[in-house]
């Protein structure tokens, strides 16, 4: 009796280790993400800080730009991820020099993709009256669009070479690259919107320039750090060619399913404008302030799909469970975390950013079913991810798709409207979606088919 307890104790002690391993691999690669998408974000909200000064018609035609930017770029988004799973796959089984070949493989598909990007962008006025913006804002959006645009070919480029730093392991260097570019547009955009340092004034075109800009610059940081990389390993036996289907095989799915789910939020947006200002405008309070517990999130997420494809890619199905625990619990706990604080200073955090009575109540109430779903989410994002690390692309695409669907906009549309619940009832939505997606997805993680060819 006495050996098969310490053989027990040491069992457990062991796993315990591994554990704590792989939690602390997770924070070492999902922080510098997080810090990654929130200087995204910064970058963006940059441009519309600046061009705020121009007016409120400035100031919206930006907005409705950048909607339909992150439109053009979710198939791109998307593509690139197939980019980091094979590389992951790759570095797991000591290939290091087919994840650069994977890597230089995205910066074609993302050139290619962004010149068809700025070239359809040059004029998107149609586009903006088929989907009947206001008048008044269609010249600012179709300008800081086309002029945004004239950096997407750079901006695809970053997005696959980002994916394959952090595949190897490098979360930081995107990081540092992201924040120096942030610093400089921030520069540079200020300079060409009023015409300052000798600079012309070009208003919206200014601010979208130096976006532009800042892509190029940040690409041509990328691909110098690549082409150190490429000098420093053997090369590839791995054609560009098979590298080439064996991205597109997962990113395609993969950005069919980014693409299908902004969709939907856009259409979940649409919805919810139409049951008046107060409600959109509680909506989009609500919306930002839960991005704080959704981005840290998401970089949990992608740190989990690295971990995965590099514990596959090395032929070991506990190593992937054990990275899989550990995002959860370390997602689901921040997440919780931050439901509590939406749960008990809600109303706080809403008067904050507006002085609008019934604006800040709705947003409360809003915030309170935020922490509801925050649990829910975390397992939802964190599986999605760990899911896209198993090459399991084709049942998340089709499930998220359809899950995303089912509920979200419609929620908008029969407990919104229907029901005369506003956003309220849209937002109920979002406990759907996260309890039916997380259920399905954990089934589909513990039980799916494709544990059984997991390392191939």
């Amino acid at each position: 009796m006495r050996p098969s307890l310490d053989s027990l104790r040491q069992r457990i002690i062991i796993a315990t280790r591994r554990e704590r391993t792989a939690l602390a691999e997770l924070v070492k690669l999902a922080w510098p993400i997080a810090a990654a998408m929130c200087g995204e974000t910064l970058l963006g909200l940059v441009d519309t800080k600046l061009v705020g000064g121009l007016g409120a018609a400035a100031l919206g035609g930006v907005g409705v730009a950048t909607t339909f930017m992150f439109l053009a770029y979710a198939m791109v988004w998307g593509i690139m991820r197939g980019v980091k799973v094979r590389a992951s796959h790759a570095v797991g089984r000591g290939a290091g020099e087919d994840g650069v070949r994977y890597a230089q493989t995205g910066v074609v598909i993302g050139a290619l993709l962004g010149v068809v990007i700025a070239i359809a962008g040059r004029d998107v006025s149609p586009v903006l009256r088929l989907a009947r913006i206001d008048d008044s804002l269609i010249p600012y959006a179709r300008d800081f669009f086309a002029m945004v645009t004239l950096g997407a070919p750079a901006t695809a480029v970053v997005a696959a070479l980002t994916q394959h730093r952090q595949a190897i392991g490098d979360s930081r260097t995107p990081m540092f690259v992201g924040i120096a570019g942030n610093v400089f547009n921030a520069v540079v955009a200020y300079a060409l919107i009023y015409g300052r340092f000798g600079l012309p004034a070009l208003g919206v075109r200014g601010g979208a320039l130096g976006t532009a800009i800042t892509e190029w610059l940040e690409a041509f940081a990328m691909l110098a750090i690549l082409w150190r990389d490429a000098r420093a390993h053997a090369r590839s036996t791995l054609g560009f060619r098979a590298a080439l289907f064996e991205v597109l095989s997962l990113g395609v799915p993969t950005g069919l399913h980014f693409v299908g789910e902004l969709l939907a939020f856009t259409l979940f947006t649409v919805l919810i404008g139409g049951l008046g200002a107060t409600e959109i405008a509680a909506h989009q309070l609500a919306l930002a302030t839960i991005r704080t517990s959704f981005l840290p999130g998401l970089a949990i997420s992608e740190a989990a799909c690295v971990m995965v494809g590099r514990a596959l890619g090395a032929g070991s199905l506990p190593a992937a469970d054990r990275a899989t625990s550990a995002a959860i619990k370390l997602a689901a706990g921040f997440m919780a975390a931050c439901g509590i604080v939406f749960a008990v200073l809600g109303g706080t955090i809403a008067r904050v950013f507006t002085d609008d009575a019934n604006v800040a109540h709705t947003a409360q109430r809003l915030l309170w079913v935020a922490a509801v779903f925050q649990v829910l989410d975390a397992v939802n994002i964190v599986l999605r991810g760990a899911l896209r690390g198993a090459k399991d692309v084709r049942f998340a695409a089709v499930l998220g798709i359809a899950v995303v669907w089912t509920c979200v906009p419609t929620a908008a549309f029969v407990l919104g409207k229907l029901a005369h619940l506003g956003a309220l009832g849209g937002w109920l939505g979002f406990v759907g979606e996260t309890t039916v997606g997380a259920a399905v997805f954990w089934w589909r993680w513990r039980r799916g088919a494709w544990r059984a060819t997991a390392s191939v």
